[in-house]
């Protein structure tokens, strides 16, 4: 069993800057990109049942960590990846699949948190025009 300690923030929930780069700075680019992630986060939580079987929960994990890495949440991505590579190198029982669940859902609702932070920021920024 992986060892599920937390892993500790080096940075922001959702690297701004990065969000920037790969939008080109077009604002309302970044929040279309933002509000399909917090609209597919939404369908995450079902792909994370700990009944899912193994093979299918790694894949859920590894689309949150593409997702998660696009957007530069960072942390996000590297729970992901960690659950993922459990889930690839062998076959998890529910009870591991319930804490990798528990660490990828508390994360990502830090990131959620974030987002709509962003997203406000960036509509004010453009009412200001």
């Amino acid at each position: 069993m992986s060892d599920f300690t937390e892993i500790h923030k080096s940075g922001p929930v959702i690297d701004v800057a990065h969000l920037q780069r790969m939008a080109g700075d077009d604002k309302n680019l970044m929040l279309e990109v933002l509000g399909i992630f917090r609209q597919q986060a939404e369908m995450w939580e079902k792909l994370l049942s700990p009944d899912t079987p193994t093979p299918d929960f790694m894949v859920a994990a590894h689309t949150i960590k593409g997702s998660a890495k696009s957007i530069g949440a960072w942390e996000l991505g590297e729970i992901c990846a960690r659950a993922e590579e459990e889930a690839r190198s062998r076959q998890l029982s529910r009870d591991e699949k319930f804490v990798w669940r528990e660490q990828i859902l508390q994360t990502l609702d830090a990131a959620t948190t974030e987002i709509a932070n962003v997203e406000h920021k960036l509509n004010m920024e453009l009412l200001k025009g």
